[in-house]
């Protein structure tokens, strides 16, 4: 059989490339041929569907909820799906899924339900095992160590494969846009804290979810670059509420997400994000809300 978008890194260990080099709404997946299991499920779908009347698909190890992993899970059925406990119940239930998204209760909500469901395919599936940090994973003749990274979802999981010194980052992605961490359950300093302590295994490949996907040697600076996207947001936004702004000001502005594309997606992007960055601020007494508008203390 014949797989044009699979890339194999070990005879057991390959890569199912995403469409448009993974970028969202794509991802790519790995695919561990023993006991057919597959990771994440937004990869090319034509190669999932060979995948799974071919070697075969077994499980769906999910390393988080977000909409471009769980694109194509709905093509298989009869799969288990495995995910970390802390991520576990958003797959069961839309409206837990909305909520950890931070869209429940916002005027984005009713389109990104719209999305979820008839874009992304999303239907309810039963978490057959929750997986905890540091649970070595058996796959026939493969090993993985289970890596809950929280900070991009709070379950957020890696898959570090300490015997072929592959460490699969998943939506650490390292790319030039930087970190997303506007769920609810996310936050700037866990963030900061798993990816570093990511690059600090210093495996010999690190595979991403998007574009890329394979870093070979140290990723320490490329950690550092990716993580720089944070205090550059941080910065603008300053710079932005040097003059008091309202929410609406804040969204439009695009310091986040950039003035290319007018998307109501992007409008929740920026808000998921920025507001972050306006609740730690204000938190240490730099900024304010008052009036209906932010502004600058310091």
């Amino acid at each position: 059989m014949t797989f044009k978008m699979i890339t194999r890194l070990t005879d057991r260990i390959w890569i199912v490339h995403g469409l448009n080099n993974g970028r969202y709404p794509y991802s790519h997946s790995l695919y561990i041929k023993d006991g057919g299991v597959l990771v994440d499920a937004g990869a090319d779908p034509g190669e999932i569907d060979r995948l799974r009347e071919g070697e075969g698909i077994e499980t769906v190890v999910m390393t988080h909820y977000h909409e471009d992993h769980f694109t194509y899970l709905s093509r298989l059925p009869d799969a288990q799906v495995w995910a970390s406990e802390a991520d576990a119940p958003a797959f069961e239930s839309l409206e837990t899924l909305l909520a950890y998204e931070s869209a429940a209760g916002t005027e984005w909500e009713a389109q990104y339900r719209k999305l979820l469901t008839e874009k992304f395919h999303f239907a309810p599936r039963k978490i057959a095992r929750g997986i905890v940090n540091g649970e070595e994973l058996l796959f026939g003749k493969t090993r993985a160590i289970a890596i809950v990274a929280p900070g991009h979802s709070h379950g957020h999981l890696c898959l570090h494969f300490p015997d072929e010194e592959i460490l699969f980052l998943a939506d650490y992605d390292l790319t030039a846009f930087g970190p997303w961490y506007g769920d609810a359950r996310s936050g700037i300093e866990e963030l900061r804290r798993s990816v570093r302590r990511l690059a600090a295994i210093g495996a010999r490949i690190c595979v991403t979810s998007h574009e890329g996907p394979t870093y070979q040697g140290s990723i320490v600076e490329k950690a550092e670059a990716y993580l720089s996207n944070i205090d550059r947001r941080e910065q603008a936004l300053r710079e932005f509420l040097r003059t008091p702004r309202t929410r609406a000001q804040i969204i439009s502005r695009r310091l986040v997400c950039g003035p290319e594309n007018d998307w109501w997606w992007l409008d929740y992007a920026e808000w998921s994000i920025l507001s972050k960055h306006l609740d730690e601020m204000m938190l240490r007494g730099e900024a304010s809300f008052e009036d209906g508008q932010y502004r600058m203390l310091t």
